[in-house]
């Protein structure tokens, strides 16, 4: 059953010129997959500096380090576990910014960078012939 299968999708890609098919890989399925992993690249960043998590618990305390609230009432423990607790909810301000701006960066660079790549995969085709044609005129003429 499986070898007929493959031997219908050979026989359909058989129908197709390979200049057909060439063209096809070249324009949509090279270029999809320039896309897709630029893609990837985007959501890596995002992963691996954490910034939606960072964005979603942005105001929490770092790693959840909370002072207990005393259960009488003496000024100083209170001011401290208050204090505590403040410092700690502004650490993890301080630390998750900085990881979220390290990921808007890095994705930042990946995203300019993405775009170069794949303006420079469409126009490469493009600009083989141009290469190629300039070459010939050179060699043909003697002079640029």
């Amino acid at each position: 059953m499986e070898e007929n299968i493959q031997s219908i999708k050979f026989e359909h890609r058989a129908e197709q010129s390979t200049m057909a098919l060439f063209l096809r890989w070249l324009v949509v399925d090279s270029t999809l997959h320039v896309v897709k992993t630029w893609l990837f690249f985007l959501k890596f960043g995002m992963a691996v500096f954490s910034v939606p998590l960072s964005l979603r618990t942005f105001w929490y305390p770092w790693r959840r380090t909370m002072m207990g609230i005393p259960k009488g009432f003496d000024p100083k423990v209170l001011f401290e576990s208050l204090f505590g607790n403040i410092m700690s909810r502004a650490i993890g301000m301080i630390l998750r910014t900085f990881f979220i701006a390290l990921g808007v960066i890095f994705d930042a660079f990946i995203f300019f960078f993405g775009l170069a790549a794949l303006v420079l995969w469409v126009a490469a085709p493009f600009l083989s012939l141009y290469m190629i044609w300039a070459g010939a005129k050179i060699y043909l003429l003697g002079h640029v």
